[in-house]
């Protein structure tokens, strides 16, 4: 526990307030499922591209990136390469379908690309379970900022964190989402950029800060992991944000596939200076605090023991950002695939808008709560269990997308076939200890995609009808 200043409390205050403000402005613009699934399609670029930032930029990269730099050096960098190689796939071969498609959550597309029920329903239940473990790497993270701050039980800082979100998640929905991840990415990239110099400062400069790691431990300044595993996390994160189920869900909220392309462009902008400047400071405070308990709680040291009150309020508060602006997403993408994906589709197709909106803001607090009993195992450190969860989703998910949206001839069975298969691969390849040192993301891709398209090509091609919202050329 540190002796925490008023500041502190003061900042802290207006910020729940001005985020449960836009929630409650958000609520007042909610009149239906697509206003509060899809923000009624009226996000521009700007506002768009910092949603994109700020869903991807979670405590992964604020508690978990940072505290891999922290403990390893430099290298973990060029796992951003990854990152923005699936970005590109994104604007390129998915983002511009996937808006002009007009649906409302993600195995939408799957339901309607494949003509299936069942695909429909087996992807609802694999974003759930993937989800599941996302959420509970931003709670592990959220209990540990308020353990280390306050010194109050690990649980109660993870309840803190889920209940304020739940909160204006569940009053204004996506909308509430969208605008405020625009606030919060403002402040998770300006904060860390403007508090580089001042770090610095108090490790004692650049050059000390370099000389002291060269000590300390060489690979901290050159190749800490090899090629296989920069490889393994890259593809990890670069598959998994191709085809990311919170990342294409906000694509339904933009307006046009300008748009689309427009956002991921700002989002590079917001990613790019997080990245360095994660980085930086991760390797500044190793210098400064060279044994700590665990790499986690190294951003939330920096911002009370080392910054000035003032910037290590707003440094806690970019955490605290990432954390949120994660957690919302997630917690509509997987809500949504319960309320629309099985109630208002298969459990009660005749339910209500006043139903409907009702079980949305019940599932999204029901799926919020539950992780919470996953983050007091504490699974591994932060960075790790994001890593894990982005290795499932692209398991399951990226041949669906990728090939469904480019290749007429994907059928139900091979994008079923392709979903199971990927998963069950990934999964037991993480459970007997990635064999070859090869992360699980890469077999899990690679069965998924044989899959898809072994089985696509023995199977009965889905109705021209099924196709022609994705492919222009094709006539009802």
């Amino acid at each position: 526990m540190f002796d925490v200043s008023t500041t502190f409390y003061v900042v802290l205050v207006l910020y729940f307030a001005v985020i449960l403000g836009i929630g409650i402005w958000s609520g007042t613009k909610n009149k239906g499922t697509e206003d509060f699934l899809v923000a009624g399609r009226s996000i521009g670029p700007l506002v768009g591209g910092a949603a994109f930032a700020a869903t991807q930029m979670s405590a992964g990269t604020f508690v978990g990136t940072l505290g891999v730099h922290y403990l390893t050096g430099g290298s973990f960098l060029w796992i951003w390469c990854g990152l923005w190689f699936g970005w590109l796939v994104a604007a390129t071969l998915v983002g511009p379908k996937f808006q002009a498609f007009k649906g409302l959550t993600v195995p939408d597309y799957v339901g309607t690309r494949f003509n299936s029920k069942a695909a429909r329903a087996i992807s609802a239940l694999l974003i759930l379970i993937a989800y599941t473990v996302y959420l509970t790497a931003q709670y592990q993270a959220g209990g540990n900022i308020f353990q280390t701050l306050f010194g109050i039980p690990f649980i109660w800082g993870a309840v803190i964190t889920v209940s304020i979100t739940l909160l204006y998640t569940m009053i204004g929905g996506m909308r509430a989402t969208a605008y405020s991840d625009f606030v919060q990415a403002i402040i998770m990239a300006g904060c860390f950029f403007a508090a580089l110099p001042l770090l610095f400062n108090q490790a004692g400069g650049t050059e000390f800060v370099g000389s002291f790691l060269s000590e300390f431990s060489p690979n901290m300044l050159s190749w800490h992991f090899g090629f296989k595993e920069l490889l393994g996390f890259g593809a990890a994160f670069g598959f998994s944000m191709a085809a990311a189920p919170y990342e294409l869900a906000r694509m339904y909220t933009l307006k046009d596939r300008k748009t689309v392309k427009l956002a991921i462009g700002y989002s590079f902008i917001f990613q790019a200076v997080v990245g360095i400047s994660v980085a930086a400071s991760g390797m500044a405070i190793r210098s400064l605090y060279p044994y700590m308990s665990t790499p986690d709680i190294a951003s939330t040291i920096m911002a009370i023991n080392i910054l000035p009150p003032v910037v290590g309020s707003l440094i806690i508060l970019a955490i605290l950002s990432a954390i949120m602006s994660t957690v919302s997403g997630i917690m509509m993408v997987s809500a949504s695939a319960f309320s629309h994906d099985f109630y208002a589709t298969m459990i009660k197709p005749n339910a209500t808008e006043r139903e409907k909106m009702n079980v949305n803001r019940l599932a999204v607090l029901i799926l919020g709560i539950i992780p919470i009993f996953l983050a007091l195992k504490k699974l591994d450190i932060v960075q790790f269990i994001v890593i894990l969860q982005a290795s499932l989703t692209a398991s399951f998910f990226f041949a669906t997308v990728i090939l469904g949206l480019n290749w007429k001839r994907g059928t139900a069975a091979g994008a079923i076939a392709s979903m199971i298969g990927g998963f069950s691969t990934a999964l037991i390849w993480y459970l007997i200890g990635n064999p070859f040192g090869l992360n699980e993301v890469i077999p899990g891709v690679f069965v998924s995609f044989l899959l898809f398209i072994g089985v696509s090509l023995i199977t009965k091609p889905v109705p021209k009808g099924s196709l022609q919202p994705f492919f222009e050329d094709e006539a009802v």
